[in-house]
């Protein structure tokens, strides 16, 4: 018999996310935070056909739901989605995990900026290769404005997830929670953003995986890949 929760000690892939969440329990309730995570574990995307229709595993499901029992209980939360089918089903699970602990989640909904930029050419996805091998490149170079004939400029995208984020997350009371289900590509776009620099390939988030925004006392500060982060210009 399955055991979700010896699976979420047993598999490695979920380092990430487990120093994720002891981030966030160690918040002080005064604060509000804001999770951007990379959806839980799929099938490998063979090529661009499945891109968009490639599922969670059995795996993925468990995971997801176990991840959100372990969320910090002590907040209202609000879980936000790309309309992919898996990151939906990410945050459905993981707010049935959440809710099953005793959490409190006020919503549940689709954010299109968490999905993709808005594409100009389709030629765009074949500088992508399947599975996401080369993210942190392809990610770097729309940054540096090499693909803005094929798709939004990145700092159009940028305006627009900071809206859709930070400052949605601005706009809320001190203890409240804002978790929000995504790929790869808005997740290393947003470490691009909120870092100041080009991505690497370490900064590349396993599955479930992600990084924070704490909102205290009139700071911001970004939690990624074990380090925290003081943001003063932003």
């Amino acid at each position: 018999m399955l055991n979700a929760s010896s699976e979420w000690e047993r598999e490695d892939w979920l380092h990430s996310a487990k120093k994720l969440i002891q981030w966030a329990s160690e918040a002080t309730p005064d604060s509000r935070l804001m999770l951007l995570v990379r959806h839980s574990h799929r099938e490998i995307i063979e090529d661009h056909t499945a891109q968009l229709s490639t599922e969670l595993t059995p795996l993925g499901y468990r995971m997801s739901t176990e991840m959100g029992r372990r969320l910090p209980l002590d907040r209202k939360t609000w879980m936000f989605f790309s309309f992919v089918t898996r990151c939906y089903q990410t945050a459905d699970e993981m707010v049935k995990g959440l809710v099953e602990k005793g959490g409190v989640v006020e919503d549940l909904d689709t954010l299109a900026v968490l999905a993709t930029p808005e594409v100009k050419d389709q030629e765009f996805w074949n500088e992508l290769q399947p599975d996401g091998k080369n993210i942190t490149n392809f990610v770097n170079r729309w940054g540096d404005g090499v693909y803005e004939e094929f798709v939004e400029p990145f700092d159009d995208y940028k305006g627009r997830l900071l809206k859709d984020t930070i400052e949605r997350l601005r706009a809320v009371p001190n203890g409240t929670m804002h978790i929000h289900v995504t790929h790869d590509l808005a997740l290393m776009a947003a470490k691009r953003i909120l870092l100041g620099r080009p991505v690497d390939v370490p900064d590349r988030e396993p599955f479930l995986g992600g990084i924070g925004v704490m909102l205290k006392d009139g700071q911001m500060t970004v939690y990624s890949s074990g380090e925290v982060f003081l943001l003063e210009n932003l």
